[in-house]
């Protein structure tokens, strides 16, 4: 053969070498290499966009509750051991989780550092710092954050098609692996968020689903049309000018400009996501301040006396912040609040001055 060229039995032995090698297996159906994990790189990047969206609702709904500029930004996946997972979540950490049933079916988890989450509380209880989680903080996290779960659970549903539910959004503070929550399978899928608040610093979050719901939730979305054009996203839009149908595709899905009106308007119809979540509303008798020996000392027949005169108005709150005042009345067997005096609705979502 001419220099150069190869020989037949060359040619046979490259191959058979390449038949050897060569696994249909790892190559992924969007046309990237497929990890162990059983997410291509690009299922990956496509399941960051999709959530994305999904927890701009969540930054909306975290927003109207604590009166704080809130966002969920820089979302990136990865799959990871469950043992893993477990190493790093064992303690100190606070979990959102809720069950979704139907088109979708596993554990959905949101999960923070308990310090972050105590940071969350206290500005929402008006700064005073415990030093740590308790009860109290745990009490007010229930009430603050739950809706998140329902506002993303609502979301995901409507960008894969509908037919999915969700349980009621259980909080948990791990102290001890036992008291660990996760999905269900090996290894698990999650997606880091930094989180973003007026006032605090940002941290990172993590939203923890099974292989097989990220990969239904891939599926439904892109059968749905819950992929493609949707998670061009504004971020994505000034770069959408170059080839032809994904052009088209990327312009259909941004209608970025009814963002910006929204926005424009301080973010007013964003309240209508809201209007079926539920709120812990509480009646504030009054407060007063003990040493810790007069705690000690409480027993049957103890009088505790108030910051309140008789007669005074009560307190009206909403996760923590007042509404409205009142008087106490019985209703039935029942105490019951006759409202009269409401506090202005501009006044109700201003933030605090001294929110840091």
């Amino acid at each position: 053969m001419g220099e150069g060229s190869l020989s037949q039995e060359e040619i046979d032995a490259l191959l058979a070498g390449a038949n050897e090698t060569f696994d249909p297996s790892s190559v992924a159906a969007g046309g990237g290499s497929k990890e162990a994990s059983g997410l291509s790189p690009i299922d990956r990047d496509l399941l960051s966009d999709f959530l994305s969206h999904c927890f701009m609702t969540a930054g909306n709904t975290l927003a109207a509750i604590l009166s704080k500029t809130s966002n969920f930004m820089n979302p990136t996946t990865e799959a990871k051991s469950r043992k893993d997972i477990e190493a790093e979540l064992k303690s100190n950490t606070l979990l959102l989780y809720s069950t979704y049933s139907g088109n979708l079916n596993g554990r959905a988890v949101l999960a923070m550092g308990a310090d972050n989450a105590a940071r969350i509380a206290n500005m929402m209880m008006g700064g005073f710092d415990s030093g740590g989680l308790d009860e109290g903080q745990l009490q007010t996290l229930r009430d603050s954050l739950t809706p998140i779960m329902g506002a993303l659970q609502s979301q995901i549903a409507a960008k894969t098609g509908g037919g999915v539910s969700g349980s009621p959004a259980e909080t948990r503070h791990v102290t001890s692996p036992a008291a660990l929550v996760l999905p269900e399978g090996d290894p698990l899928i999650r997606t880091f968020f930094n989180l973003a608040i007026e006032g605090l610093p940002s941290f990172r979050v993590q939203f923890i689903l099974s292989l097989s719901m990220a990969n239904d939730i891939l599926s439904l979305s892109k059968r749905s049309g819950g992929g493609g054009g949707d998670y061009g996203g504004g971020g994505y839009q000034g770069g959408m000018g170059g080839g032809g149908g994904i052009s088209q595709v990327g312009m259909k899905g941004v209608s970025f400009p009814n963002l910006a009106t929204a926005s424009g308007a301080q973010g007013t119809p964003n309240l209508n996501l809201l209007m079926d979540v539920q709120m812990s509303v509480t009646v504030e008798l009054g407060r007063t301040k003990m040493y810790i020996k007069d705690i000690l000392g409480l027993g049957e027949g103890s009088i505790i006396e108030l910051d309140k005169l008789a007669g005074e108005p009560v307190d009206l709150l909403v996760n923590g912040k007042l509404i409205a005042k009142g008087e106490v009345v019985v209703i039935d067997e029942n105490f019951g609040v006759r409202v009269t005096d409401i506090v202005s609705p501009a006044d109700r979502i201003k933030p605090e001055s001294g929110g840091g």
